[in-house]
């Protein structure tokens, strides 16, 4: 016997997705800037979204790694927007495709080793939903 399979929501999409309900009008994605070809780099302030791996701990539960990373025209910018990421994340209260998010480390100015721009990142954990 065979227990029907369950397969979870695809952590960078529900997260972006959160992101974009959250705080609209900015410009969100996959990317790092300097992954976008030359003309097509996104206007300040840019979020990236990554995963960095999705753990289950119990049949019908998983979390997964998020990384948020927050470019600004200035480190205080990037900070204070990737701030009030966090502080929204964690005080989001779940939808379709996350129960919610779990902190775990920033926000943490830093310096983009590949363009040398201000940017703030930090990580949460985001408890996904099972998917239909």
């Amino acid at each position: 016997m065979v227990r029907a399979p369950i397969r979870f929501h695809d952590p960078r999409a529900s997260t972006l997705a959160v992101l974009r309900e959250l705080r609209p009008g900015l410009s969100y994605g996959t990317k790092r800037l300097e992954d976008f070809p030359a003309g097509d780099v996104p206007a300040l302030p840019y979020v990236m979204v990554a995963a960095d791996g999705t753990f289950v701990r119990q049949r019908a539960t998983a979390t997964a790694t998020v990384r948020v990373a927050a470019w600004g025209e200035s480190d205080a910018t990037g900070y204070d927007l990737a701030d009030d990421l966090h502080a929204r994340l964690l005080a989001y209260e779940g939808g379709p495709g996350v129960h919610g998010f779990l902190p775990m480390a920033g926000p943490l100015p830093a310096e983009d080793f590949d363009t040398g721009r201000p940017m703030t990142f930090f990580t949460v954990r985001a408890r996904l939903r099972p998917r239909d």
